[in-house]
């Protein structure tokens, strides 16, 4: 009773990516995908190299992300500073602190709320978009600029 199959090795699933992104979280010129993977217990946010197979750099259990966006801290910036992730009812910032990424303040931003949008724009500024308001915020300092709120009844 000798079998015909032979493992000779296993990768990890990392179905279904609900969202990602490509930093350079490392400063050397090379982007790395940083994606949200998995479902509702299993979910981890996980970074990944250019190449064949899956190298694993690291694994951050957050369960039901269902948004992420890179934020450069001013238009000169070469490389992304933080992440920003949205999940059904909150929004949490990671940052870069030395080489261990960190949850950061969120200063100006929503943290709240779910986030349907969070990127850089001209002028030094990140522009978050939530359900009830829009926020802008100075990029270097996350501190609030302005904030819109539509009519009552028109969200």
């Amino acid at each position: 009773g000798g079998t015909m199959i032979q493992v000779l090795d296993t990768m990890t699933n990392l179905g279904p990516v609900i969202d990602f992104c490509v930093v350079d979280l490392e400063r050397q010129g090379q982007g790395q995908v940083v994606c949200c993977s998995g479902a509702f217990k299993d979910g981890s946010l996980r970074i990944m190299r250019n190449g064949i197979g899956i190298d694993e750099h690291a694994s951050v259990a957050l369960p039901s992300i269902k948004g992420m966006w890179a934020l450069r801290n001013g238009s000169d910036a070469v490389h992304d500073v933080a992440l920003v992730l949205t999940f059904m009812h909150e929004t949490r910032v990671l940052a870069m602190r030395g080489e261990e990424l960190e949850e950061a303040d969120p200063g100006g931003l929503d943290a709240r709320a779910k986030t349907l949008l969070c990127t850089n724009m001209l002028g030094e500024t990140i522009l978050q978009v939530c359900v009830s308001q829009v926020t802008l915020v100075a990029a270097a300092s996350l501190a609030p600029l302005a904030t819109w709120h539509p009519p009552p009844g028109r969200h």
